[in-house]
């Protein structure tokens, strides 16, 4: 189904056509990029965070729904054009990439009680997934809104589908499901909620590049919405009684608006922002540098309620620089270990201390969260950093970090010929170590980690049988579980460190409508936020939980908006 032949496209209104219809000042940067552009990122500016009354604003521009961002608030903008309103405003901060994270993202989605699962296998009820998701969110997440989220994620699949002439959803691999396997209500084989993806009409699956780049087709041929690229909302404006009827743009235009929807990505490239709100120490993030926490502060100004500003997507990442830098934060996409090698066998993870402090091969965020353990003994968070080891046994079987081997190491992958002199090179109590290495050999030999319980979750099988293929050497055999003695040098080290897949996941505090919270728990007229910049739906429950969370909500906000 074309965009330009399909009948719901609003190719005119009421005789006149849309863009005819909003005439004013134009927006700077408005234009349209091939699929070659999701290539592409080029940050800009932190846009200001003030708000504006309407008594002394001067439109230049009308519009139905403007949104900001192009993630996940993409499908909030389709959607509502889709379902009626006449004109759809999306402005986009960047210059050149449309998409943000979610186009370099996985490209899967975390979604529950789909029409699909029946097919894929999958058996499930709403009460296990409500369940689940609130013991995820530890509680603290708004359950009516996980409600919504659960109840409306089919609706948006099969929207989805209908709209862009897709075949179905379902997975490519079984290998990631519901991320804290052991919690009431979790599915038990780890399976089924995580790592949906759309099929195209020939039965192929979509990754993200593929996804936004038909989102930018259909938007390019839609008339009933307009792009503005290296635009950013500068103001919200309220009326008399505080109801969002607008905005004021980076470029100075003033665009009058029945509703504004945020998507304007998380604030882990904000520094007050990360000191301000975040836990402990964070060091690496493959978000958007554009995620600066725009959405958050535009909210605020306008009497917004914050919501789980403490939580983040979790991932941890090698620390790719070879020296030491503490409170050093960075962009880094090389880094990730999202799910390989951490895991696998022959290596182990420990603090300065030389102890163990996790199942290495546990999910990414929840592996994440073992960083923030603040030690009262020695008054500091022990586990930043932690330190990643390996022997000559896994060298011989999987690459190295970096997609590296022994002959060409990176800078940040350090050598040693014996645990003494590796501890003392890295800054790790050296008896501390030793002895902790002696009590895992004695307990990986029997194949068991009375400690952490490693290899005992579904989860740390079925990435071992996934991920192996991706970092193994040629000819390699893989071994059948995660544990693996720690006593053949030479060793090799990396730094470990906090970090984010994505992004922050706090914000704006929305209801089951999407709709954005005063203090006092009360919607703020016309104002609606999505992704990563509201206060979401629960935490990092499955793979996708960014792409989910993002597109479910931005459909249901275009709905309540529509009165679809």
């Amino acid at each position: 189904m074309s965009n330009e032949t399909a009948s719901h496209n609003h190719a005119q209104t009421k005789g006149i056509s849309r863009r005819d219809a909003l005439k004013g000042a134009a927006v700077a940067g408005i234009g349209m990029l091939g699929a070659t552009a999701l290539a592409a990122c080029s940050p800009a500016e932190t846009g200001a965070s003030t708000s504006t009354s309407t008594d002394s604003t001067t439109w230049d521009k009308e519009v139905s729904v403007l949104v900001a961002g192009t993630g996940t608030a993409i499908h909030a903008a389709i959607a509502a054009a889709e379902l009626g309103a006449e004109s759809v405003l999306v402005v986009e901060k960047d210059k050149a990439m449309f998409g943000g994270t979610s186009a370099t993202s996985g490209g899967g989605y975390a979604l529950a009680m789909l029409e699909f699962n029946e097919a894929e296998g999958i058996s499930d009820t709403r009460d296990q997934v409500l369940e689940y998701m609130k013991l995820v969110g530890d509680s603290r997440m708004d359950e009516n809104v996980q409600a919504a989220f659960v109840d409306n994620a089919n609706d948006f699949c099969r929207f989805v589908l209908d709209t862009h002439g897709w075949s179905k959803w379902g997975h490519i691999n079984k290998a990631f499901g519901d991320y804290y396997e052991l919690y009431q209500g979790s599915l038990p084989d780890a399976f089924g909620r995580g790592s949906w993806y759309p099929f195209d009409a020939n039965g192929e699956y979509l990754a993200a590049p593929a996804q936004w780049t038909t989102y930018q087709e259909y938007v390019k041929g839609s008339d009933a919405i307009e792009l503005a690229m290296g635009t950013s909302i500068e103001s919200l404006v309220t009326d008399a009684e505080g109801a969002v009827i607008g905005a004021r743009l980076s470029d100075g235009t003033s665009v009058k608006a029945n509703a504004v929807i945020l998507g304007t990505g998380g604030f882990e490239h904000n520094e007050d922002m990360r000191r301000f709100f975040l836990p402990f120490p964070y060091y690496r993030s493959n978000g958007s540098m554009n995620n600066t926490g725009d959405g958050h502060r535009l909210g605020a100004k306008v009497g917004a309620q914050l919501a789980y500003m403490d939580t983040t997507f979790g991932n941890p990442y090698f620390d790719t620089q070879k020296e030491w830098e503490p409170g050093a934060f960075r962009y880094d996409n090389a880094g990730s270990d999202a799910f390989a090698p951490r895991g696998f066998p022959h290596s182990v993870i420990v603090n300065r201390k030389g102890k163990r402090f996790c199942d290495e091969s546990t999910m990414y965020d929840t592996m994440n969260r073992a960083f923030g353990v603040y030690d009262t003994g020695t008054m500091e968070y022990v586990n930043i950093p932690g330190f990643w080891i390996c022997d000559a046994t896994y060298a011989q079987t999987f690459l190295l970090p970096g997609y590296s081997t022994p002959a060409e190491l990176p800078e940040f992958v350090f050598a040693f010929d014996s645990l003494e002199e590796l501890a003392e090179g890295m800054g790790i109590d050296k008896e501390g170590l030793t002895a902790e290495l002696a009590a895992f050999n004695e307990n990986a030999a029997r194949g068991e980690d009375p400690l952490w319980h490693r290899g005992e979750k579904a989860a740390s099988a079925n990435t071992l049988a996934m991920m192996s293929g991706l970092m193994s050497l040629p000819d390699a055999e893989i071994p059948e579980t995660v544990l693996g003695t720690m006593q053949d040098p030479p060793f090799y080290c990396c730094r470990y460190v906090p970090g984010m897949m994505g992004g922050t996941r706090g914000g704006l505090h929305i209801n089951e409508n999407a709709q954005v919270l005063d203090v006092d728990g009360s919607p703020i007229a016309g104002l609606y936020a999505v992704g990563n910049c509201s206060s979401g739906v629960a935490g990092y429950w499955a793979g996708g939980s960014t792409l989910g969370q993002g597109g479910v909500m931005g459909y249901v906000a275009a709905k309540h908006i529509t009165g679809a």
